[in-house]
């Protein structure tokens, strides 16, 4: 066998482990492509079934809050809420805008329905501005020293530019 014959059986050799490792390489792709594709299903899966409990729960104490046994739990939801319309209410004057009473979506003040969940939105005719009636106006007295006619300060005993007692 010459040295060509030895190239070329090298070459071939070369040649196969490249191809088996290309092969290899696309069989690990694809099964790492399989893999993925599987996991984004369970997933999705995993997701359709924690929304599907959450409803259950929703339901759960919107149409039977009598059940002791959850009571505790439905006392938390409850606080819960209320704490959540309390921080609506802050957000919505720092936003200008209204809380739905339905959903609790912020919405603007001058929408009629609310854009989530579709509620008529009661706007409250304006009150009439009370305007307080003026106070009378009382004329103070002004008290002038006999003896420099200076404008006596306050209830003083004395003038205060030349020293003199006031009298009453």
């Amino acid at each position: 066998m010459g040295f060509f014959d030895n190239v070329k059986d090298l070459a071939e050799k070369v040649g196969d482990t490249v191809d088996k490792g290309i092969k290899s390489g696309a069989d690990s792709y694809k099964k790492m492509n399989e893999k993925s594709r599987i996991k984004k299903d369970i997933n999705r899966l995993n997701s359709e079934i924690t929304n599907a409990y959450l409803a259950i729960g929703k339901r759960m104490y919107e149409e039977h809050p009598e059940y002791k046994e959850y009571s505790e739990l439905y006392e938390t939801i409850t606080e819960r809420f209320k704490e959540i319309e309390v921080l609506n209410g802050q957000l919505s004057a720092l936003e200008d805008k209204l809380s739905c009473p339905k959903c609790g979506e912020l919405i603007a003040k001058d929408s009629n329905f609310c854009d989530k969940c579709g509620a008529k939105i009661e706007h409250p005719e304006p009150a009439a501005e009370v305007v307080p009636e003026p106070e009378p106006v009382v004329a103070e007295v002004v008290r002038i020293c006999k003896n420099c006619g200076a404008e006596l300060v306050g209830d003083a005993h004395f003038c205060d530019k030349c020293g003199t007692k006031v009298e009453d």
